[in-house]
């Protein structure tokens, strides 16, 4: 019988996305507490089985924590730092440069969190033990490199868009592999989720979409 979950917090495109992962991996979404196997709560404080909540919020008295941060989330709105990259899409569809920031950053699409989270949910294999897990992407981004991706993008989208390309714009290919040896004070434990992950009867914490799609994503969600 397919398990039961109930989900609660604001409806917002982690939740939606959520949502339909759990119901394409064949559980029932719920809309009553007493009906389900398992409860998640995103962004809130009340007990439940997995608390989805941001990176650096107090925390909840839930069994599962996950400590959410640095999310791509297209059509999503503002909140899981997704907010960040429309600004400097935005800013630079508009000719500007968005200021630099001096911290790199963890992205990761919101489809990896997702499919994570769900693996954790509908997990059969073993009991995931309860605690805190850290969850953004492994690998560091500068703003820099981040936002010459973006620029790159957005100028190929406009000279295929009025068939105006040239050799120059055609040549020049954002690199994904930018910026890989920033030196980063301190890095994201991911050990914890790594290992929840394997225990649910996967390979562990591996993001698998791109830097370089996100983002065509999100610019083709804010055009």
């Amino acid at each position: 019988m397919p398990k039961s979950v109930h989900v609660s917090g604001t409806l917002d495109g982690l939740r939606e996305a959520l949502e339909e992962r759990i119901q394409r991996a064949g559980a029932l979404i719920v809309d009553q507490v007493e009906k389900a196997d398992v409860t998640i709560q995103i962004d809130g404080q009340e007990n439940c089985d997995i608390a989805i909540v941001p990176h650096g919020s107090r925390f909840s008295n839930s069994g599962i924590v996950i400590e959410l941060s640095d999310v791509i989330i297209p059509h999503g709105g503002r909140k899981w730092g997704n907010g960040i990259i429309t600004d400097w899409i935005e800013q630079i569809m508009s000719g500007k440069q968005p200021a630099l920031e001096s911290n790199a950053r963890f992205w990761v699409n919101v489809r990896d969190v997702v499919d994570a989270i769900s693996e954790i949910c509908l997990n059969e294999k073993e009991k995931i033990p309860d605690g805190n897990y850290r969850m953004c992407g492994r690998r560091s981004w500068e703003m820099g490199d981040v936002a010459d991706e973006i620029r790159v993008l957005w100028e190929r989208y406009n000279n295929a868009i009025n068939h105006s390309h040239t050799v120059e714009s055609l040549s020049e290919v954002p690199s994904p592999v930018r910026g890989i040896h920033s030196e980063i004070a301190e890095r994201p434990d991911l050990s914890n989720l790594h290992e929840a992950l394997i225990k649910s009867g996967g390979e562990g914490w591996h993001p698998l979409v791109p830097m370089r799609v996100s983002l065509m994503e999100m610019i083709a969600s804010t055009k």
